[in-house]
């Protein structure tokens, strides 16, 4: 199969990959290297902007801007200006680390016990204790109890009537009724657990199937609306850390990866990646204030 590098630029932790027919270009963010960053999907021409806070996600609206998860809290961002930011959280041991829109343009989030120091250190979680919250005109609206350790895959199906959340440390990716009028979710379920590796981001295709990098594992796998394993494309990085799908047919499945914390990455380490598929997509869901 092959594999393509969208430019040299390798991230300390890619997340967050998001397509955008409008300029052709991919957004992510490089958690640790405080950076929002675009890749051509065809020439893979790079260009980066630096945030003071570390970004762990992100949504493009309508207007050319976006919507950013930051460690502690959430803002709009265009050209390379912050807005106001909304707090999740207001302990300081805790950040924010997931965050993608449902459907109808909401901002959702996750937390998590800070696993970093400040002059970017890995540190040991001591707790379990992230929750998911809803961002909306009041602020953030707490959707669970304190429980998530490195929650990871925030997705929605096709349909609008699933929505999906992991937790890499407890390698497990749940899934509830969704009901998107509301933004209300209920009757909780597990969808994956175990597997290689452990559960980091995902994305959805038009089929309902779920497309997961597996961290640790150097490979992405499809799931079946059922949670059972459909196929799986080996990668050249060992931590993929999420995945969308781009293109102007939405085939190309576009992976994140990382390489901090590894004492000899691989060339691939870091990199983003495109590899064509046969199946078709979904797009990301975009911010609608």
């Amino acid at each position: 199969m092959n594999i393509r590098f969208l430019g040299d630029l390798r991230d300390g932790v890619g997340e967050s990959p998001f397509w955008n027919p409008k300029d052709g270009r991919v957004w992510s963010v490089d958690i640790t290297g405080r950076a929002l960053i675009a890749r051509d999907l065809a020439s893979g021409k790079t260009a980066d902007f630096a945030t003071d806070d570390l970004p762990t996600a992100l949504a493009l609206d309508l207007d050319g801007g976006a919507i950013v998860s930051f460690a502690q809290g959430v803002a709009r961002w265009h050209d390379g200006k912050t807005g106001p930011l909304i707090q999740a959280e207001s302990d300081p041991m805790m950040r924010l680390n997931e965050g993608a829109c449902d459907p109808s343009g909401r901002m959702w989030v996750a937390s998590m016990e800070n696993n970093l120091t400040d002059n970017l250190q890995p540190r040991e979680q001591a707790r379990a204790c992230g929750r998911l919250f809803r961002i909306d005109a009041h602020g953030a609206v707490p959707l669970s109890d304190p429980e998530f350790g490195i929650p990871n895959t925030m997705v929605w199906s096709p349909d609008r009537d699933r929505f999906y959340l992991g937790d890499s440390l407890r390698n497990t990716i749940w899934v509830w009724d969704y009901d998107d009028a509301t933004g209300e979710i209920s009757n909780r379920r597990i969808h994956v657990s175990g597997g290689p590796g452990v559960p980091d981001g995902s994305c959805m295709d038009a089929a309902g199937f779920l497309w997961t990098a597996r961290f640790g594992a150097g490979r992405v796998i499809r799931y079946d609306p059922r949670g059972k394993p459909d196929r799986e494309i080996m990668l050249p990085a060992q931590n993929p850390t999420a995945t969308t799908f781009g293109g102007s047919d939405l085939s190309t499945l576009i992976v994140t990866s990382a390489r901090f914390g590894m004492e000899n990455p691989a060339d691939a380490d870091g990199a983003m990646m495109a590899v064509q598929t046969d199946v078709i997509g979904q797009p990301e869901n975009r911010f609608v204030p």
